[in-house]
């Protein structure tokens, strides 16, 4: 999945020399954290933080018409991490892991096309573990096999599972994965039972539908 996927197309942004008590304002309105800061053409110059405003406007003297006599400028960040449409949302995580911010404007033909922030990339991450009514979801560990995976996902098949998402992540032993799937099409029973006699692999949790008759 890449940026383009699941970012805000088309922020609201701010200019430099614009009124901090306003885009604080803005922030609040929409609930947002973060806004970009663009010159007229749309080029970046900055990132502005509700936090950072916030503080600011506490320490910037007397309120009324002093606040208005502050610019976007004096708070802003200068340096900013930034993302293209097309890169994958796990190196935007990444990106801001490392870089410990919450958002990363994205950039298309040098002007803001958008912005990507955490609470995007934990809503898709929450929607590719949820599944479809009735799916069920299946987490095996598996060993550092060649063709590990692509047996997984034939005994799947041949179970008539069909599967919607899939999230892999290492396990901590050596070379072991933990992938987390959501299947449609398949009682969990019938795909636990797919599954168990495979070498290498070993079912830790299942989660959904059971064959009918059984409850739920």
């Amino acid at each position: 999945m890449l940026v383009r996927d699941c970012m805000t197309r088309n922020p609201i942004t701010v200019r430099p020399s614009g009124d901090p008590l306003a885009a604080l304002a803005v922030l609040n309105a929409g609930r947002f954290r973060h806004l970009p800061v663009t010159e007229e053409d749309g080029t970046l110059v900055g990132i502005v933080a509700r936090a950072d405003l916030e503080l600011f406007l506490s320490q910037a003297g007397s309120p009324g018409v002093m606040k208005r006599q502050h610019r976007i400028d004096q708070v802003m960040l200068r340096e900013v991490a930034t993302v293209t449409p097309d890169c994958p949302i796990e190196e935007a995580a990444a990106m801001m892991v490392r870089r410990k911010v919450g958002s990363l404007p994205v950039i298309e033909d040098n002007r803001v096309a958008g912005i990507i922030t955490e609470t995007d990339l934990f809503e898709r991450f929450a929607a590719a573990l949820s599944g479809s009514p009735g799916s069920v979801r299946l987490t095996v560990q598996l060993s550092d096999t060649p063709g590990q995976l692509a047996e997984l996902a034939g005994r799947i098949a041949r179970a008539q599972g069909n599967i919607t998402s899939m999230v892999a992540f290492t396990a901590g032993e050596q070379g072991r994965q933990n992938i987390t799937l959501r299947v449609a099409g398949v009682a969990s029973e019938t795909l636990v039972a797919a599954v168990e006699g495979m070498e290498g692999a070993e079912v830790l949790g299942v989660l959904g539908r059971r064959d009918s008759g059984e409850g739920r």
